[in-house]
């Protein structure tokens, strides 16, 4: 039996605000746009009832915790799910991982994808970590909504991103698209000394990765010879550089090969020259060290797709950095 059942969750953010700025009357036609324009044989799957939760900021954010859990833990326990993606980041997600098992993870014999960014850099690192699991680091759908308009434009977007997906999941990376962005990472090589090669990539989201450092799940997702990819918005310099002595303290550090620094902005400041020089005084080795700076990651646009923890050819020629998945064959 081939898995082929795609599970959308809204663990993080709830749905409802962002599918009103698409132009969807509700969640319920939310789902059957994106049942629509999935392909067949692909089924999606959800739970209305974790899609329509509401948020209550000061009243502990989200009060469904136990049906987030459930929903979720049954997404990756069933085998035949394919991939399980998030419509949206934001908040409250990364406190109820220590309670999801990922152990059928390893017993599964098919890949399972999990795809997101932001508040879910837990979970795409934590699928990735295991043989049959693929972690996309890449955008929730409804991050479409805040960076095409109008609604109309937004909506065609979100059908070409359900179009796409299958063969997203086969490993290619479609070329006739019109608004979902694919391709490799470019950057340029701020410091260190780089070798061009095949690399693995873990990380994301930085404040979400600081969350998550310690303990088992820390354990699990560290870079152990990899390169570490970093990237967040809405934070000044001083909070970055407590993540990344957090990151430090956990010895991070000292396990990478490489960091990648994606896009960084609080406000309309550009804050990723900051995170370089923050670096400096949290890198064991800071001038060996490779450190590469992109643009296309992060919370941005174009935001290309990043596979977590899967081989990928590191290119350099002239300071410009190519990072691209390995062809298979």
């Amino acid at each position: 039996m081939r898995p082929n059942r795609v599970h959308i969750i809204a663990p993080a953010n709830p749905l409802g605000p962002e599918a009103a700025r698409f132009g969807f009357r509700s969640i319920d036609t939310y789902v059957a746009f994106a049942r629509e324009h999935l392909p067949r044989p692909l089924r999606l799957t959800c739970s209305l009832r974790v899609l329509k939760a509401v948020e209550r900021e000061f009243h502990g954010g989200r009060n469904d915790d136990r049906l987030r859990i459930a929903d979720l833990q049954g997404a990756l326990s069933d085998p035949r799910t394919l991939a399980i993606v998030a419509t949206n980041g934001g908040a409250y997600f990364a406190r109820i991982l220590p309670h999801l098992d990922f152990s059928p993870l390893a017993r599964r014999t098919a890949p399972l994808y999990a795809m997101g960014f932001s508040e879910i850099t837990g979970l795409v690192n934590l699928v990735a970590s295991f043989r049959c699991g693929r972690g996309l680091y890449w955008l929730n759908p409804n991050y479409l909504v805040h960076k095409i308009q109008p609604a109309g434009a937004a909506r065609e977007a979100l059908a070409e991103f359900w179009r796409t997906l299958p063969a997203v999941l086969n490993g290619a990376a479609p070329a006739d698209t019109t608004y979902v962005p694919f391709g490799p990472i470019e950057g340029r090589l701020a410091s260190g000394r780089l070798r061009p090669g095949p690399v693995r990539v873990v990380g994301g989201c930085l404040s979400v990765l600081a969350a998550v450092a310690g303990g088992e799940i820390g354990r699990r997702i560290r870079p152990r010879g990899h390169w570490l990819a970093i990237e967040d918005i809405k934070e000044t310099p001083y909070r970055i550089d407590r993540f990344l002595a957090t990151l430090k303290i956990a010895g991070w550090f000292e396990r990478c090969v490489g960091v990648l620094v994606g896009d960084f902005r609080s406000g309309h400041t550009d804050t990723q020259p900051a995170v370089l020089e923050l670096l400096r005084y949290h890198l064991p080795d800071a001038l060996r060290t490779p450190v590469v700076t992109t643009r296309s990651f992060g919370h941005t646009w174009p935001l290309v797709p990043l596979p977590i923890n899967q081989p990928l050819s590191l290119g350099l020629r002239r300071g410009n950095v190519c990072l691209a998945p390995v062809e298979a064959g």
